[in-house]
């Protein structure tokens, strides 16, 4: 299961400008306009401002209403970017702790509200994911953990991390970088460590922290 995160379309300097102008609108209650956001990014004149809104309009986090000659442009922030900024976080699917064979379930609509209560830290492209396998149970990953994702993490030797390996799939792995090569290797005295060439693997986010959620059967009867 390739894991797509809108957030991965943007430039740096274009990501930049979307939680500005989400975060001007929770302020202000507007969107900035663009000399506002020129102003704010130091950008000479309103050019690149409105060069990096042209953008984002085409990659579906705003829309842009050009009112005519000698009035500002208005912007205003698509369903999609309101999400990515929403206080309830996607669950993009299963991950497997396990044998790269596994089958993924497919990406769900699922989403967990206001745990950014619990987890104050977490940023705008987090994602969720819950682990299947027990391939990272001596690292305290169990199945059906969820596991918080950092796409724009820049990712260490001996992170845990969602990877991705052509022709193989998803896993949740501790990754080293090796000469080369990549190593996945699982937190269970079980299972051997997997080495792939470091071209078809690709790192899809670093693990930042993880939680279980208990379920417990509530009694309907007389206690």
């Amino acid at each position: 299961m390739a894991i797509n995160n809108p957030l991965t379309q943007l430039t740096p300097r274009q990501r930049e400008i979307l939680e500005y102008i989400v975060s001007f609108q929770k302020r202000v209650g507007r969107t900035p306009t663009g000399p506002e956001i020129a102003t704010h990014f130091r950008f000479k004149d309103p050019s690149p401002a409105y060069q990096h809104l042209s953008l984002m309009e085409k990659k579906g986090f705003i829309e842009l209403s050009r009112a005519g000659q000698g009035k500002p442009m208005g912007i205003k922030l698509t369903d999609r970017a309101q999400n990515l900024f929403s206080t309830s976080w996607a669950v993009l699917g299963t991950i497997p702790a396990g044998p790269l064979s596994e089958v993924l379930a497919e990406e769900t609509t699922q989403r967990i509200d206001r745990i950014d209560d619990l987890i104050p830290d977490l940023q705008p492209g987090d994602f969720f994911l819950s682990v299947s396998g027990d391939s990272m149970i001596e690292a305290g990953l169990v199945p059906g953990q969820y596991v918080i994702v950092r796409p724009g993490l820049v990712p260490k030797s001996g992170d845990i991390c969602a990877v991705w390996v052509e022709g193989q799939g998803s896993t949740l792995k501790q990754v080293f970088f090796e000469d080369g090569v990549v190593r996945l290797q699982p937190a269970n005295s079980m299972y051997k460590a997997q080495v792939y060439p470091a071209e078809i693997v690709r790192v899809q986010g670093v693990l930042v922290a993880a939680l279980s959620i208990e379920k417990f059967r509530r009694s309907s009867g007389r206690t």
